[in-house]
């Protein structure tokens, strides 16, 4: 799922940077796995909204972990 979907989805309810520490929560748990691939018709808002690493990696996607 593009994370740009998820965090447009959730809007102003949750700030951006506590919504990027709880992706990269989720990631440490194996809930989700954050992919690194391009965001399809990509634009600037959208890379925006995606999730940079500490080491400025950037990941647009997101995996659920089957369970």
């Amino acid at each position: 799922v593009p994370i740009y979907r998820i965090r447009r989805a959730i809007g102003e309810r949750v700030e951006r940077l506590e919504f990027s520490t709880w992706l990269f929560e989720m990631q440490s748990e194996d809930i989700f796995q954050l992919l690194e691939s391009s965001v399809e018709d990509c634009t600037s808002d959208k890379l925006e909204d995606s999730v940079t690493t500490k080491l400025g990696k950037l990941r647009c996607y997101t995996k659920r972990i089957a369970n």
